[in-house]
């Protein structure tokens, strides 16, 4: 089949998705995009700049996939027959019902309300956790109460109807078969698994986020700097898309630069899953996360992951391990570090690492392919 991938924000999560599917998927991707800049007027206007590209250079395509930044329903009424009749299968990486604030930002409804929209146009939606999923769905009644008058009918039940997940593809492969579940977070008994810290040296700590307030940098940097003034001993590994925003962590650097190894975006994927190899422990800060395709990377390669609890996390990684990995607020963050740091309360034969192979293109690209397959002939049999 003909797959034609629209992304009106082709960054991050978003480019590394369109990426793995492209290279995995069994059908024909061919991809239209744009640079992941100025969200606001990709919202507003890349719909009509994607149809009179399409349009200039004749495509055709079995089906159209679309993400969360282009507004489906303008797209359909601005492309040519036939493609504006063409199956289309919307993305959701995030929304913007949902989505925090940054502090220089005033609300407007206008984003969320293409987002509502866009789903209402798509034949298929698919979101990249089932958390995210429920939490769009729970904010439809109060978001859309805030119409004064005309407010539309039944839109849980239509979406809701039309909804789907699917995660966020890793560029990993899978665990060999018969591989054993490693011992994380505590001494390591002999034959169990890889030694804690790794190779017998200082634990090394991984943030390998954006580097903006959505990811929280200052909560990490804030509770690192605790560690290292009560004595404890580790490795960083600070990682991420600075966006320009270098002075988000210029006072951690300042402070700890003797014990950070590794700074900034790292172009080279292959040191950076060398970095992710070297990683005892993974953190999260963010004030929101749908997924975390970072998160996800570093738990498969084998770090302990500390996390926030009120984000995606407990229902991803919450069930199979009886680890202690979710905290609430900086100081829980804190003494929940120190305790990996200093002793073994923490150890655990962790599951998680092997549960990741699923996240893997190699195993998720089949699932893609099928539910392109399943849009396709529904939309036909209709």
């Amino acid at each position: 089949m003909r797959i034609l991938f629209l992304e009106p924000y082709d960054g991050g999560s978003h480019r590394a998705f369109r990426e793995g599917l492209a290279r995995h998927s069994r059908h024909e991707v061919t991809s239209l995009t744009l640079p992941a800049r100025f969200w606001k007027w990709r919202m507003r206007g890349a719909a009509p700049w994607f149809a009179d590209r399409i349009a200039a250079e004749g495509a055709a395509a079995d089906l159209i996939v679309a993400t969360d930044f282009l507004n489906t329903a303008d797209l359909r009424g601005l492309l040519r027959p036939p493609l504006d009749r063409a199956p289309l299968l919307l993305y959701m990486h995030e929304n913007q019902l949902t989505y925090p604030l940054s502090p220089d930002e005033e609300f407007d409804f206008h984003f969320g309300f293409t987002n509502i929209l866009s789903c209402l146009a798509a034949d298929r939606v698919l979101f990249n956790s089932s958390f995210h999923r429920d939490l769009f769905l729970d904010a439809l009644p109060d978001y859309l109460g805030r119409m004064p008058e005309a407010v539309p009918r039944d839109v849980r039940p239509r979406l809701e109807a039309k909804c789907g997940v699917l995660p966020v593809g890793l560029e990993r492969a899978p665990h060999p078969a018969g591989s054993f579940a490693p011992y994380l977070g505590g001494a390591c008994d002999a034959g169990t698994g890889p030694g804690w810290p790794r190779d017998g040296r200082e634990h090394v700590i991984l943030w390998n986020h954006r580097w903006e307030f959505d990811k929280r940098p200052g909560t990490f940097a804030a509770a690192v700097t605790r560690l290292a003034a009560a004595g404890r001993r580790f490795r960083l590994l600070v990682l991420g898309e600075t966006r320009q925003r270098d002075e988000v962590f210029a006072g951690l650097r300042e402070r700890l630069g003797d014990r950070i190894d590794a700074w900034g975006h790292e172009p080279s994927r292959e040191a950076y899953e060398r970095h992710l190899a070297s990683a005892d422990i993974v953190v999260s800060c963010a004030a929101q996360e749908y997924f975390g395709i970072s998160i996800a990377e570093a738990v498969h390669a084998g770090a302990y992951p500390v996390l926030p609890r009120e984000q995606v996390y407990p229902s991803l990684y919450g069930a199979s391990c009886r680890g202690r990995h979710f905290y609430t607020g900086e100081d829980e963050l804190a003494a929940l570090l120190d305790d990996l740091l200093s002793g073994s309360a923490c150890g655990h034969v962790c599951p998680l690492p092997l549960d990741c192979d699923e996240y893997c293109w190699s195993r998720l690209a089949p699932r893609f392919d099928e539910v392109f397959q399943d849009v396709i002939e529904e939309v036909s049999a209709r």
